[in-house]
Order: structure tokens, then sequence, then C-alpha cells
């Protein structure tokens, strides 16, 4: 229960949310508000804190509790990717177990998973652990308003998520804003050095209204509804569009768990897409071979092809059928069983996208085909973009005052990323402090340090370099060496690196340790030459279907 104002971070009341909030004005101050409670928020809290010791923070989140989007997540979702690489640095998520000197440590383990449900409960033991410190508050059930250049202060407000009016999925302008007015909220403000916002827009079907318009009397469900509705034995029929992971979840499990024959199942396709395979990763070493290859390939297409050799990537129609080369990549992650399961489906449209849903039609955009509204249920796995992660040409990470989340500055690894921002903010700042007599000031008390920080990350952005086309996954490898390289050359940045838990290549989450990744790096397989090797390809313009160098030059 709270009910009195709160001037500072570091009283009892760290974990806040609307029940019993008393309708007054509240004032807190931190170093840091950071909006959003989802994996990028998480991970940066998480270092921000264990890297300065006495940095302060208060976390906001509109849900009512953390976890972002795996707040929607449907029942039956799955981790893409090892649960060692997966969530803040400081607390396990994958299996543990102790080593010879008593420490607790996760092993990486393709096979190790977890939930959704898993994944909230462990934001929930972090958050815990964020409050402990006495350094953190988090408020959910939270949206942030607006900022007052007058003031200084920040205003939030809670919501009550459990009323008719208020779901908590309302919307924000690009400065962060929230553009719901509702008087009946209990506004606090919030004074910070910097504030901290996610840029990302992340988005499952069960968080918005269908994409594109849908007739009454038609059964078009967000992915979250299949289960219950594969249990009721009301439909004889069913039409899921979409072919990412969604999708593709949601056709393994009405044919796995549902036991639902493939001939009941009509695949919307509205563009074929390339699937990672994580049988191939396995030992990370052998899939850093295979990726090695991506700069001997000498166009797009032959490198996609000699990873499907290779069993790093696979699609739904291979030259046994019709032979469809994908032309899209977001980096779903699926396994051999899995690829094998999703192939037996025969009835694939591929008409473009569906653009409406008549009551017994689906419209696409170069054809349609008819349905029987009665018995079929339509499964809506459809995206927008490309995930949220399609950030305009001048997006910054770092700027005065505040601190923008969402770049992927590592390979697929919104974890990763956000702590490798919050480190740079702590190692940079630090160096600023020591040298801060010989760092000009501008009017608004600002530091030039920003750009130091800035020059530090590297990522995909501007509309024609986060197209998810196949080229995607080159030009993310090829920022993530950036940043890697940037990150080696910071005090401090090697050890940062290489004792997170949320890298891949993490000494410690692979047997033989430092003296493995050593032998492997600078032995005969020469890992450590990859990176040059990449980047002369892309620079020299060494791909036949690439002539740019993902837009590097505007980060010089």
């Amino acid at each position: 229960m709270v009910s009195k104002v709160f001037n500072s971070v570091g009283d009892n009341n760290d974990v806040v949310s609307s029940t019993g909030v008393t309708k007054q004005q509240q004032l807190l101050q931190c170093d840091y508000l950071v909006v959003g409670a989802g994996t990028a928020g998480m991970s940066f809290v998480d270092t921000i804190i264990t890297e300065n010791p006495d940095a302060t923070v208060v976390l906001l989140d509109r849900n009512s509790q953390a976890g972002g989007h795996w707040t929607q997540a449907y029942p039956f979702v799955k981790l893409h990717q090892p649960s060692c690489l997966y969530g803040v640095n400081s607390l396990p998520l994958g299996k543990t177990f102790l080593s010879k000197n008593g420490n607790i440590k996760e092993r990486y383990d393709i096979h190790d998973r977890v939930s959704g449900a898993e994944i909230l409960d462990y934001y929930q033991t972090a958050c815990d652990q964020f409050v402990a410190t006495g350094r953190v508050k988090c408020i959910f059930d939270c949206e942030y308003k607006i900022f007052d250049e007058q003031t200084g202060l920040h205003t939030a407000a809670i919501v009550n998520n459990n009323s008719p009016t208020s779901s908590g999925a309302t919307t924000t302008n690009d400065d962060g804003n929230n553009n719901d007015n509702n008087d009946d909220n209990v506004v606090f403000a919030v004074k910070c050095r910097k504030l901290v916002t996610v840029k990302t827009n992340v988005t499952v079907p069960s968080m918005r209204k269908p994409l594109i318009p849908v007739a009454e009397n038609v059964h078009f469900v967000p992915v979250n509804e299949v289960p219950a509705c594969a249990k009721s034995g009301k439909y004889k029929k069913y039409i899921v569009f979409g072919n990412g992971k969604t999708g593709t979840d949601a056709i393994i499990n009405l044919l796995d768990e549902h036991q639902i024959d493939e001939s009941q199942i009509t695949w919307v396709i509205s563009r074929d897409v390339w699937y990672f395979l994580r049988d191939a990763m396995e030992d990370v070493y052998h899939s850093s071979d295979i990726f090695m290859k991506m700069a001997e390939a000498n166009s797009v297409k032959e490198c996609y092809l000699t990873f499907e050799k290779e069993g790093l990537v696979g699609r739904l129609d291979t030259g046994t059928k019709n032979d469809v080369v994908p032309d899209v990549f977001k980096g779903p992650t699926i396994d051999n069983t899995e690829l094998q399961t999703i192939q037996t489906i025969s009835n694939i449209v591929r008409m473009g996208r569906a653009t409406s849903i008549e009551s017994n039609k689906v419209v696409c955009d170069i054809g349609s085909f008819d349905f029987s509204p009665e018995d079929t249920l339509l499964v809506d796995c459809m995206v927008d973009n490309l995930y949220g992660y399609d950030f305009k040409d001048d997006f910054k990470i770092f700027e005065p005052n505040r601190i923008n989340l969402g770049p992927l500055t590592h390979f697929f690894n919104v974890s990763m990323s956000s702590a490798h921002i919050a480190f740079l903010e702590c190692a940079l700042d630090r160096k600023k402090n020591k040298n801060k007599n010989k760092n000009k000031t501008n009017n608004n008390g600002n530091t030039n340090n920003d750009d130091a920080k800035n020059k530090c990350c590297f990522f995909l952005r501007g509309p024609v370099y986060t197209l998810p086309n196949p080229e995607f996954l080159i030009g993310m490898m090829y920022m993530q060496n950036k940043s890697v390289d940037a990150l080696m050359k910071v005090k401090g940045g090697s050890k940062f690196f290489f004792n997170s838990r949320a890298n891949m290549m993490a000494p410690k989450h692979h047997k033989g340790g430092m003296t493995k990744l050593l032998w492997n790096t600078f032995g005969p397989k020469q890992m450590c030459q990859f990176d040059k090797k990449l980047a002369k390809k892309i620079e020299s313009k060494g791909y036949s279907d690439i002539d740019h160098c993902f837009g590097i030059e505007t980060f010089v």
C-alpha cells in the first residue's frame, strides 16, 4: 500500500503499484528515470547500478509487472535462444551448477529455453534484487507523461490497468510522452539527471487491434487464444496469418500439441523467410566457423545457400518443391525437427499480404480465397514492421540529458546491447569526471562526452538499412564487430564484455573457458580475423548484390 509522498529513492516502498495510492502530488529524485521495464530497460538498470555504486534509479512501466511484451505473450511461447544469454547480467536465468570453487554458473545449452511465465518470474526476482540495493524504486501501472523544461521535472501518473478505460496499452509520441490524458490518475513528478526511454515498439498481436479490416462474423483471434480455441472443438479448419517465429509457433502448437491434421491448416505467407536453425549453434565455436564463411561469399544469396548447406539456416521450400528462395530475414530461430514439422503444411497461400478479411473470403495483394466462417478459426500472427527496430537515419543513443535504448549493438541480443550501453554510460562518465577540467561544457551544462559514447555504438539505422531483407544479417554482424572493437578500447571494456552472461562467447558459459576461447580466436581457426575480413568485403563492395556499407559513414 502506498499512501505517502516519496522524496527520494530508497524509502520503504520501492515496489509500487496502483493499489492503494492516494491522489496527491508526489516527488521522486534520482539519477536515471527509466521508462520501460522490458528486457532493454531491465538490462540497463542492472548494469547501471552494478557499474556505478552510487547511481539511483526510478523504473516506470505501464504494465502491472516487469517483462515488457512478455506480459502479453502467448501461453506456449519459449525463448528463441539459450536461457543463459537472456535477461540481466547479475542474475542467472538458465540451468545452473556449482563450479569447483563453489560459484553458481550457467552452461550454454541450446535446449535450455525457459517459458514466458518463467521469464516473468525471473524479472520479478530481478526487481526485488534492484530494490534490495536501496537505490532503485520500481513503479508499475504507471505512464510517463511529459517533461517540463521550466521546472526540470518529468511527470508520470499511476493508472488503473483493471478499469475498462485503461488497458495499459496506451501510446507514446517520439519524445516518450503519453498521448492519453486522464485527470483521474494519480500524478507525480520526477527530478532526474537523465531520462532513459526504450525507442523500440515491440508489439505482439494481443497488444493491438487487427492490422487489417475483419468482418464481424469471422473468428479472428490473436495467437494467445489458439490453445483454448483448439481445445473447444468448435473448429475444423484453421488459417494462420504470418510465418515469422510467432506464426511458426502457432503452426507447431496446432500440429503437435492439439494433433490437428495438416490438411486442416491453411498458412498465409506474404513473403518467405529464412529461419535460424539452433541445432547448428549447439557448439558456438562450430557455428562461428560457419558464420566466418559470410566473409567468403560473393553475394548475399551465396551466403545464405552456404549457411543452408552447413545447417545454420533453413526455409520452407527447397529444390524438392518450389525452390522458393526467401527474401526476408528477421532472425526467427527454430530447430531441425520444427522445420520438418512446418514443412508438412501443404495448404500454403502465397498471394502477398492479406489486406482484408470479408465474411467468407480472405483478400490478399494478388488474389483471394474462400473459407467457411462457421467452423474456421483465423489466427493473427502478423507484424507491421521489423519488430520496432526501424530507427531513423539520425538516431542517436546518447543525447544531452537522455539515453535512447533500443538499437542492437550486438547481434540479435537486446540484453547485451542494453547492458553495453549502460556500461559505456558509466565507464565514459568516470573518464569524464576524472578529466572534467579538460571537457568543454555547453550552456545547458552538458559535456561533449555523449559524442564519445556514441562513437562506441554501431547499429543499423535508416529506412534503407533496417529493412528485413537477407542482407540485414550481414549488416548486423558488421555493426556488432564495430561495436565490440570500440568497446575493447574503453577502459574495463574487455573485462565487462567477457564477463557478461548475456554474451554468447562469454568463457564461463563454455567448457574449456578462456583457454578454449583464446585457442579458437588466435589459434589455427583465426576467429580474430573475421571482423577484418567482413569489413573488407563490405567496404570494398565485395558482395555483388550490396552496393553500400550499411550507413557506416554516418557514424564517423
